[in-house]
C-alpha cells in the first residue's frame, strides 16, 4: 500500500537527500577542525607560512619549483630588460635552421672573390628566400634581383654574375627565353634554371636553350648550394677566358690563354665496348683496355655512354664534377669546357661522365653523342667508349664512329645466345664482321665453355680472352685499374695484348665498302 502512494515516495526521497546532506556538512565540519588544529595560524587569520614541499617530489616538479625560485631572484635583484628590437616578421624558409652539412667536395677558390649570383623570380617572397639561404656561404654573394627575363639580361650584362637562377614562369619574357638571349648578350653568366615544372619537356626545353642544371622547387639548402657550386666548377674555364681576354685587351700585356690543347685527333681510333647482356664486365673490360692504351699512347680519353645508369663514378671511385649533360648544354659540345668535363683518374687516363640523373638521358640524342666522340678524339689519341647493355639511338649512333666495337661475354650459355642475336642484327645496323671482336671475360671459371667452341658458334676471327682473376674484382673495389693494383696480373697482361691487338688493328687501312650490284 505505501508502495502505491506517490506522495510518501516523494516525501521519504525528500528525506532520504537530506540525510546525505547532513552528514555531507558534519564530515566536512569535522575535516576543517583537524585542519585548524593542525596549524592555528590560520584559523587565527595569521599571514600564511610557507609550506615545505613533500618529501618525495618528481623531477618535472623539482624543475619547476627551482625554475620559479630563480626567476623570483632575478626580479628582486636585477634591474627590468631593456625593451626588445622591433624586428620584422621573417619568412620560414629565414627562420629555419639548416641541419649540419655533410662533407662536401673540395672546390678551388672564386675567381676575383665570392661567387656572384643573380637571383631571378616575378615573386618577391622567393627572391628574399634563395637571396638569405646563399648568405650563409662565405664564398657566395647575391649582386642583384631581378623580376622578370628582360630586367635579368640587363642586369646580367651590367653585373656580369658568375651563376643566374631563373625562374621559368615570369612575365613580359619567360625564362627559358631569358636564358637563349642571355647566351648571347652575357655569355659570362652560368644559369640554373628553378621551378615548380618538373616535366621532362620543361627540362629538355631549359637545357637546349643553354641552362646548365635545373633544380625542381622546393629545394633544400644544400642543393641549391651544392648546385650553385657545381655549375661554378663547370664555368670556370669560360670566366678564366673571359678575364683574360679582358686582360689582354690592356696596353703593355700578354695572356696566354689556357684550354685543351687539340692533337691530330681525326685519325684518334674509337673503341666501343658493348655487352648485349648485363653483368658481363663490360665496365671493367673499358677501363682497363683504357688504361693499357696509355702505355701505347697518351691522352687516352674514357667516355661513360651509359647515359641512365652508369657506373664508371663508382668503379673509379671519383665523385663527377661536371658530366656529358653539360658538355652540351647548348645542343652541341662545347670545346671550352673539356678541362672542366674531362676528369682525371690515378692511373693516368681522362674520365667524362654520364649524367647524375637518368632522366636527363632524354635531354641528349645520339647526334649530340656522335659530336661528343668527335671532340673528344680531337683532344685525345685514343678514346674509349663503355656503353649500355641495350640497342638505344646513342650506342647506334655511336657504332657509326667507332673503329672497333668490343662484344663482351661471359663463357655460358645466355651471354652467347645474346651475343649470337647480336652479331645476326649487326649487318643491317651497318656493321662489318672485321670491326666486331670477340672479349670472353672470366673465361677460366668454373664450368666455362671453351673458347674454341664460342669461337666457332659466333663465327668471329678476332677473339680475347681475360681470365677469371680475383685481382680484377679487387681493383674495382678500391676504384683503381688492376694496372695499378697487379701491373703483372694475369687479367693485366691479357688487358696489354688486348690494346696492342686493337690498336695495330686500327692503324690498318679499312677497307672500301663493296659497291652495290647493278640493277637490271
Amino acid at each position: 500500500m505505501l508502495l502505491n502512494n506517490p506522495i510518501l515516495l516523494i516525501a521519504l526521497a525528500a528525506v532520504a537527500v537530506l540525510v546525505v546532506i547532513v552528514l555531507l556538512t558534519r564530515r566536512r565540519a569535522r575535516r576543517a577542525a583537524t585542519t585548524a588544529s593542525r596549524s592555528p595560524g590560520k584559523a587565527k587569520g595569521r599571514a600564511r607560512e610557507p609550506v615545505a614541499p613533500p618529501a618525495v617530489m618528481s623531477d618535472e616538479d623539482q624543475r619547476i619549483l627551482t625554475s620559479l625560485g630563480a626567476m623570483k631572484a632575478r626580479e628582486t635583484a636585477a634591474p627590468p630588460p631593456p625593451p626588445l628590437p622591433d624586428l620584422a616578421p621573417k619568412s620560414q624558409a629565414a627562420i629555419t635552421p639548416r641541419p649540419i652539412e655533410p662533407a662536401r667536395p673540395t672546390f678551388a677558390p672564386p675567381i676575383g672573390g665570392k661567387i656572384r649570383i643573380l637571383v631571378v623570380d616575378d615573386n618577391k617572397d622567393t627572391r628574399d628566400n634563395v637571396s638569405r639561404l646563399i648568405a650563409f656561404e662565405q664564398d657566395m654573394e647575391v649582386v642583384g634581383q631581378a623580376f622578370n627575363g628582360k630586367q635579368a639580361i640587363d642586369m646580367a650584362v651590367q653585373l656580369q654574375p658568375h651563376i643566374v637562377l631563373m625562374d621559368i614562369n615570369m612575365p613580359d619574357m619567360d625564362g627559358i627565353t631569358a636564358t637563349r638571349e642571355m647566351g648571347v648578350q652575357a655569355p659570362y653568366s652560368q644559369i640554373i634554371i628553378m621551378s615548380v615544372q618538373f616535366e621532362t619537356d620543361y627540362m629538355r626545353a631549359a637545357m637546349l636553350a643553354g641552362a646548365r642544371d635545373y633544380q625542381t622547387k622546393p629545394f633544400s639548402a644544400d642543393e641549391l648550394i651544392n648546385c650553385i657550386r657545381r655549375v661554378y666548377d663547370i664555368g670556370r674555364p669560360i670566366y678564366q677566358k673571359m678575364e683574360q681576354a679582358e686582360q689582354a685587351t690592356r696596353p703593355g700585356t700578354e695572356v696566354a690563354i689556357a684550354g685543351p690543347a687539340p692533337t691530330d685527333g681525326l685519325a684518334a681510333p674509337v673503341f666501343m665496348v658493348y655487352s648485349p647482356k648485363g653483368g658481363s664486365g663490360k665496365t671493367a673490360v673499358a677501363i682497363n683496355l683504357a688504361v693499357a692504351l696509355r702505355e701505347l699512347v697518351t691522352p687516352v680519353a674514357l667516355l661513360d655512354a651509359d647515359l641512365q645508369l652508369g657506373d664508371l663514378p663508382v668503379d673509379l671511385n671519383i665523385r663527377p664534377k661536371a658530366t656529358v649533360s653539360e658538355l652540351v648544354a647548348s645542343g652541341r659540345p662545347d670545346p671550352e669546357l673539356l678541362s672542366s668535363v674531362m676528369q682525371p683518374h690515378s692511373s693516368g687516363i681522362s674520365v667524362v661522365f654520364a649524367p647524375q640523373k637518368p632522366e636527363l638521358m632524354e635531354l641528349i640524342t645520339g647526334n649530340m653523342m656522335i659530336q661528343v666522340a668527335r671532340t673528344l678524339k680531337s683532344h685525345s689519341q685514343a678514346l674509349v667508349v663503355d656503353t649500355a647493355s641495350y640497342l638505344t639511338d646513342h650506342n647506334l649512333a655511336l657504332m657509326e664512329v667507332a673503329n672497333d666495337v668490343l662484344l663482351v661475354i661471359t663463357p655460358d650459355l645466355p651471354s652467347v645466345k645474346d651475343a649470337k642475336l647480336f652479331l645476326e642484327l649487326a649487318p643491317d645496323l651497318g656493321l662489318r664482321p672485321e670491326r666486331v671482336g670477340l672479349v670472353i671475360n672470366r673465361a677460366t671459371m668454373p664450368g666455362a665453355i671453351p673458347a674454341a667452341q664460342i669461337e666457332k658458334a659466333l663465327k668471329l676471327t678476332r677473339v680475347f680472352q681475360i681470365p677469371d682473376d680475383p685481382k680484377l674484382r679487387l681493383s674495382l673495389i678500391k676504384g683503381v685499374s688492376v694496372f695499378q693494383l697487379d701491373a703483372n696480373a694475369p687479367s693485366a697482361q691479357a688487358f696489354r695484348q688486348l690494346a696492342q691487338a686493337v690498336w695495330s688493328n686500327a692503324l690498318e687501312p679499312v677497307p672500301a665498302a663493296e659497291p652495290a650490284p647493278p640493277i637490271r
